[in-house]
């Protein structure tokens, strides 16, 4: 065979062989991918829904696989949502006892054989208000966790809706891992159904506990303000007979039944009002032990750094002695305004310790009889705190009060009359508080003499307990001064520094009125609530602020207007706080006048109005095209008559910015010298040396001639003449009175100066010229020079002369011409007499003096 035919033998063999084996190959891969196509094949329960499926038939093997992936992952977290532990922790101990608490009260206050009196259901009011607010945050957070779980849950039942869960694959030995995914997927998806029933009972179980505790507190705060609204339209009712009659009172109880009966109750709602509110007693604690630390500090660093140490403790009463009580009397007048809807419980036991504090702070600075009558209306305050934590109505009492009310007008018009006598100088607010404390506990008298027993109480009690508290605030007031009095005096830098004193009355002027008006506040608060109006005084209040009222087409309402004054007059006493503050400062820098602040200060109180007034027009809802309008108004007044107002208002401005007058500068302008004291945005304040104040445009102050000794630096040239007589030795002269400047506080550089000035009408004068550093200083310095001059030329020889005239008299109006006498001398001998020279002496002495 040739070769080629043995070549061409071969090569078709292996094409033969090769098409054999390539179409098994083929036949392989066909088969293959129609088995994978069949995976999309539905089992016989799909089949119904394949018109519902979300898969459609002709996507490809990869985007099944992608999905399978995806639902993989997503059912991963879905189940660690669904799996995740609610923390039940603090409802599961809380609410029982919330429960209990509202039963216990519920029962109490269906019973009708009790007279449940206005002071408990005022109590009970906020008690249920407080648990309302508590289970709602409860129920709140039970219902975002059920959300949660519904959410997660939706997300699974769209997986559980792809048929992708449906597919079957006849041969378990295609795509091994594709299926493991698969059953991994269809374990999640039935996981997570467990998941979501098991949690969804413990979420529902607390839901409907909550909603049904939540349900019965609400039935149960329509009655007490039910109960409520009755007894106040009855407060004014009679409600037990006239003094003057006879007759047994209504329902007669046992004292000792009712205040047992109170007790338990209030426990229970004092109880559990300090077991929700732990962390606001911390918050007070916090604060407590805060400003006793500050006391400390003060105290501390005042006694090892101060020379004068016990003089500043000396005029101090009660932060050296009492640091601790004087930080609780500064937080507790405070510290029910950190609760939110405290019981009247929970108000009292804050006073009692208010009180308390206040006895003990007081007793080493008041004389030992007025201790006595602090004692005496100590003892009355306890009976009506006690009596007003009452739950009923106990008609028993009411001698007992009637005889309260009139010891406590006889202690008040006696510490009267000790006030009016005394030489001590009391606060003017003393006498009016107790004239206050009178009439109402006279009003309180004339209520139980008529019968109207539960008005009678309540304005007993309202009485005492303002009194008291009044002078608790009162120390409140008195320990806050005494506080920042220590922290100036801490404050300067010298140790050997104690008159900050005078400082601090001055501060003590400016301060005293924001903390009087926050006493007064807290005190006017407490008195409506204990007169029961202050509900009614805030709905009708906010009723007024809130309704709209129409002007033309322009709607407001009184609120909004009250809020923007309030808001402006706030920047008003922020910037003029502000102001002052920076101005004490620079009087402490007045060496430097870099470091100090000076006109700069009005840019500050421009900025506070402006904020203010921005925030003003916010908080008030006022259109901004409103505003707009207003300020176009103002254009048009401004090009009528405002435009001295608004020069002046751009002439503080450019004053601010340009700094050609600072606070403390010396200036002279308009004929007038003096101090700057203030830079206003009108005006600007001079003191004058002579003490007047001058208030002068800030217009003037660009336009007129301005001198200011204190632009650059503080000194001062000083200029004497002095003058000495003719013929003195000039050396002499002047080597004495360089000599008398070569002294302290004239500088040496520029160098004092001699110059002889000046041959006057009976003096040789001299000039004298020298510098001092501070212009404050340059009166007394001329002072000492001048004194020291004199004293030296008399011990020299130096005569200082004196101006000096001769006085010729020709004539002398209404004098008798003198007569001449008769010479018996013959005439020729007078003649020669006359011819002798001797004169008339009429004529006088031309060479005399």
């Amino acid at each position: 065979m040739k070769p080629f035919h043995c070549f061409s033998v071969l090569l078709t063999a292996f094409l033969v062989l090769g098409i054999v084996f390539g179409s098994a190959a083929f036949q392989t891969a066909s088969d293959i991918l129609t088995k994978g196509d069949s995976l999309l094949n539905l089992t016989e329960d799909s089949v119904s829904n394949v018109g519902k499926d979300t898969v459609k038939q002709e996507r490809s093997l990869n985007s099944i696989i992608h999905t399978l992936e995806q639902y993989i992952i997503a059912t991963n977290h879905i189940n660690k949502v669904l799996g995740r532990v609610v923390d039940t922790t603090e409802v599961s101990m809380e609410l029982p006892k919330v429960e209990e608490r509202i039963e216990q009260v519920r029962i109490r206050l269906e019973r009708k054989d009790r007279d449940i009196n206005l002071r408990y259901l005022n109590a009970l009011s906020n008690f249920s208000n407080y648990q309302d607010r508590l289970l709602q945050r409860w129920k709140e957070h039970f219902d975002t966790k059920s959300a949660d779980v519904l959410n997660a849950y939706d997300s699974l039942k769209q997986i559980k809706k792809d048929n992708l869960l449906s597919v079957s694959i006849d041969d378990p030995s295609v795509l091994p891992s594709f299926q493991d995914q698969l059953r991994e997927l269809k374990g999640r998806v039935n996981t997570g159904d467990s998941l979501f029933v098991a949690r969804q009972l413990n979420l529902a179980s607390y839901q409907t506990r909550l909603s049904s505790a939540l349900i019965a507190l609400r039935d149960f705060e329509e009655e007490i303000r039910d109960r409520e609204r009755a007894l106040e339209r009855q407060l004014f009712d009679q409600e037990i007979n006239f003094i003057w009659e006879g007759g047994s009172y209504p329902n007669t109880k046992d004292i000792m039944r009712v205040i047992n009966h109170s007790l338990i109750i209030n426990s229970i709602i004092f109880n559990g009002y300090l077991e929700a509110s732990r962390p606001v007693i911390i918050w007070i604690m916090i604060l407590i032990i805060a400003f006793f630390l500050w006391f400390r500090y003060l105290l501390r660093h005042i006694k090892s750094e101060k020379e004068f140490s016990d003089i500043i403790l000396q005029r101090t009463k009660f932060v050296p002695k009492n640091p601790f009580l004087s930080a609780m009397i500064i937080v507790l007048p405070l510290a029910t305004f950190f609760f939110r809807s405290p019981p009247v419980v929970l108000i009292m036991v804050v006073l009692w310790l208010l009180v308390l504090v206040t006895t003990v702070l007081i007793r080493p600075h008041v004389k030992k009889k007025v201790y006595v009558y602090w004692w005496l209306f100590l003892g009355i305050f306890v009976v009506y705190s006690i009596s007003n934590l009452y739950i009923e109505t106990a008609f028993e009492e009411r001698w007992a009060l009637l005889l309260l009310s009139l010891l406590g007008i006889g202690l008040a018009y006696n510490i009267i009359g000790a006030v009016r006598k005394s030489d001590i100088t009391h606060p003017r607010y003393v006498v009016l508080l107790i004239q206050l404390f009178l009439l109402i506990q006279g009003l309180s008298v004339i209520s139980n003499i008529l019968g109207r027993y539960s008005l009678a109480k309540i304005l007993g009690v309202a009485g005492t307990t303002s009194l008291m508290q009044a002078v608790g605030l009162y120390v409140f007031v008195l320990v806050i001064m005494e506080a920042i009095y220590l922290q100036i005096e801490l404050s300067k830098k010298s140790s050997t520094e104690y008159t900050a004193y005078f400082d601090f009355q001055d501060i003590t002027s400016k301060v005293r009125n924001i903390f009087v008006f926050l006493a007064s506040a807290i005190w006017l608060y407490y008195l409506t609530a204990n007169l029961t109006i202050y509900d009614y005084l805030y709905e009708n209040t906010a009723a007024f602020l809130s309704a709209e009222r129409t002007i033309g087409e322009s709607k407001f309402t009184f609120g909004s207007v009250f809020t923007f004054v309030v808001i402006i007059w706030i920047s008003g006493i922020i910037s003029k706080y502000i102001s002052y503050f920076a101005e004490a400062k620079d009087q402490k820098m007045a060496a430097n006048r870099k470091q100090r602040l000076g006109s700069s200060i009005l840019l500050i109180k421009l900025g506070v109005f402006t904020i203010g007034f921005l925030l003003a027009i916010a908080a008030a809802g006022i259109p901004l095209d409103n505003v707009a309008i207003v300020l176009g108004a103002l254009s048009v007044g401004i090009g009528f008559g405002l435009q001295t107002i608004i020069n002046n208002l751009v002439s503080g401005i450019i004053l601010a910015f340009e700094r050609p007058v600072q606070i403390g500068d010396v200036i002279e302008v308009g004929g007038r010298s003096g101090v700057v004291k203030e830079v206003g945005i009108r005006a600007s304040k001079i003191l004058g040396y002579d003490g007047s104040e001058l208030i002068m445009p800030n217009g003037d102050l660009l336009s007129q001639q301005l001198v200011n000794w204190t632009l650059s630096n503080k000194r001062r040239r000083v200029e004497l003449f002095i003058g000495v007589a003719y013929g003195s030795d000039s050396e002499k002269v002047e080597g004495v009175l360089r000599s008398v400047l070569d002294r302290d506080g004239i500088l040496k550089v520029p160098g004092p100066s001699v110059f002889l000035q000046n041959f006057a009408d009976s003096a040789v004068e001299y000039r004298l010229l020298f510098w001092v550093a501070d212009i404050d200083t340059w009166v007394d310095m001329r002072n000492e020079v001048m004194k020291d001059i004199y004293k030296r030329f008399g011990d020299e020889g130096i005569e200082i002369p004196f101006p000096q005239r001769d006085l010729y008299i020709k004539s002398m109006p209404g004098a008798q011409p003198e007569k001449k006498k008769v010479d018996p001398k013959p005439a020729d001998e007078a003649s020669e007499g006359d011819e002798g020279g001797d004169k008339d002496p009429a004529d006088g002495d031309s060479g005399e003096k």
